[in-house]
């Protein structure tokens, strides 16, 4: 068999480098990559589940204070000082206010979705991240309110037994 000439070698080479370049400077090669902003998508769905969440808690917590009334209602019928009971729950009611607040603070931030369209997906990422760092930022300052008041309130209760056991 004989050997490619010279010319058919050329123009091989020729449509290589050819496809080559083509490839190189092609549009699609060109195009920088559409970035994938699952996380932050994401992000904003568990944002909203853990409103829902904190919207439980605090109906929750309101039960709670409620039910706590009730008994320092009737340590009241029956004739024992609740002095400081009464005051550990109004600071825990005051707790619960200040809870719904940062609530209704990361509901509006949720709401607003800075950073998502409608349908959850991203279209400024920079404002996205921030609609999450401000929901995130009240969800916890709201969860150490109602962390931080409960033990109160639960410290004052002991103590309370402690002092009225009967021997």
């Amino acid at each position: 068999m004989k050997s490619l000439s010279f010319v058919t070698k050329s123009l091989f080479g020729i449509v290589a480098l050819f496809m080559l370049v083509g490839v190189w400077v092609s549009p699609a090669a060109a195009q920088t990559p559409e970035r994938d902003y699952n996380r932050l998508e994401y992000g904003l769905k568990r944002s909203l589940i853990r409103l829902d969440v904190l919207e439980d808690r605090l109906d929750n917590v309101a039960s709670a204070a409620d039910l706590v009334e009730e008994i320092i209602q009737d340590q009241n019928d029956a004739g024992k000082d609740t002095t400081a009971l009464e005051e550990a729950l109004a600071d825990f009611r005051n707790a619960i206010a200040e809870a719904q607040g940062k609530y209704d603070e990361a509901a509006q931030v949720l709401a607003d979705k800075a950073g998502f369209d409608e349908d959850g997906e991203v279209t400024d990422p920079e404002q996205a991240r921030d609609t999450l760092e401000s929901a995130n930022r009240a969800f916890q300052d709201a969860n150490q309110a109602l962390r931080t008041a409960r033990q109160d309130l639960r410290q004052a209760i002991r103590d309370y037994r402690q002092s009225n056991r009967t021997n």
